[in-house]
């Protein structure tokens, strides 16, 4: 059992090792990890936290006055890297869907030019003000504060289970799993459907 639980651990590890080293290749060969970064963007969630188990990163940028036509310019850039084949564009403040939400939004799909295009990433930009950011995340930095191997080996465990979820990321979100392991002590993932099942998944059902 020891060993099984060893072997998985780093399984897991090197998992989230090599997809942030994929992640960090693609950004640069692609060139797209020059746009943001002029534009201001950093990178947070799962590339940061080491909890990697999927082809998807997210970046914020603080702008205290979030202007749309700039948006709008950072989409056309984008749309013209020749490896970008979809873009999603979302604005919260107006989305009716999402009162209260905030900050506008650009999704990406990007081919891998490592792979020739044979694999691709998902790459959320989200643009709003600085106390915009805290209030959809107030937690982020306890999570930081918390987060050690144990947990993180925890975390990687129950999203590489529950990822191909048909809620996730629909009504079951990676934040709840952080907020589950960091801050409730749930340690696997049956405990967690457990958790959420009778909290989150209530608010849903």
């Amino acid at each position: 059992m020891a060993e099984n639980q060893e072997n998985e651990r780093s399984r897991l590890f090197t998992l989230d090792e090599n997809l942030r080293t994929e992640g960090q290749s693609v950004l640069e060969r692609s060139g797209i990890g020059e746009i943001i970064n002029e534009a201001g963007f950093h990178p947070v969630g799962s590339f940061v936290m080491k909890t990697m188990t999927w082809r998807d990163m997210d970046f914020e940028r603080y702008d205290e006055n979030p202007d749309w036509l700039e948006h709008w310019e950072l989409g056309r850039r984008l749309a013209e890297n020749t490896w970008v084949w979809s873009l999603h564009c979302n604005d919260s403040y107006r989305d009716p869907r999402t009162p209260g939400d905030y900050g506008y939004y650009w999704g990406l799909r990007v081919s891998n030019p490592n792979t020739g295009g044979n694999t691709f990433w998902k790459i959320d930009l989200w643009t709003a003000r600085k106390e915009e950011f805290e209030k959809s995340s107030p937690n982020r930095d306890i999570w930081n504060s918390l987060m050690n191997e144990e947990k993180r080996y925890i975390i990687l465990s129950i999203k590489d289970a529950l990822w191909t979820h048909p809620q996730y990321r629909q009504t079951l979100l990676s934040v709840h799993i952080y907020e589950a392991v960091l801050e409730n002590g749930i340690k696997n993932t049956d405990e967690f459907c457990d958790w959420w099942k009778s909290g989150y998944g209530k608010q849903t059902g």
